[in-house]
């Protein structure tokens, strides 16, 4: 299978090993025991004590947890890093949004690697190209599985009020 879009071959900077499980802590993430919360639980959780910098490795509790989520699709843009930004609601709260990510094929860590790139190609196959330059408008509901991650607020796109991601997803079943 070809790639499935354009590839600046840019991964990030910014706790870059941490959202694509390359960090040696993703070892101690669980993925057998995967909890259920909901987008609105996820906006609520406490930020880390230790605070979310620019430099810091995995914080616990949070980013050592797999979770998935029932939600509903509301718009992507593939990002300069090659990660595909998708903003995702509550079901029936579209007001209620938070990011996940889907990073780029070239820019991840062992750890999960064969399921990231399914999600990804999942996630593309469902809701086919998305643009690099403007966000393109989705519909439709999935379930996300992966891992959290506490982002430092900087103005993205449909970010939740603590900052909260899931990145990188490790499963994308849905459709747009």
């Amino acid at each position: 299978m070809q790639d499935e879009e354009p590839n600046t071959g840019r991964c990030g900077v910014q706790r870059w090993a941490v959202k694509t499980l390359a960090d040696a802590a993703a070892t101690e993430i669980d993925f057998t025991d995967i909890r259920t919360l909901s987008v609105s639980q996820l906006r609520q959780l406490p930020l880390p004590q230790q605070g979310v910098g620019s430099s810091r490795g995995r914080l616990r509790p949070y980013e050592y947890l797999a979770v998935r989520t029932e939600v509903g699709l509301v718009s992507a843009k593939r990002q300069e890093d090659s990660d595909i930004h998708l903003v995702v609601s509550q079901p029936g709260a579209d007001a209620k949004t938070m990011i996940v990510e889907l990073p780029a094929p070239n820019c991840l860590g062992p750890v999960m690697e064969a399921e990231m790139t399914a999600a990804r190609r999942s996630f593309l196959a469902s809701c086919g190209p998305i643009s690099g330059s403007d966000f393109t408008r989705l519909s439709g509901s999935a379930v996300i599985t992966g891992v959290i991650f506490f982002d430092v607020i900087h103005g993205q796109t449909g970010v939740a009020p603590n900052g909260v991601e899931i990145h990188p997803v490790t499963r994308f079943e849905g459709n747009c």
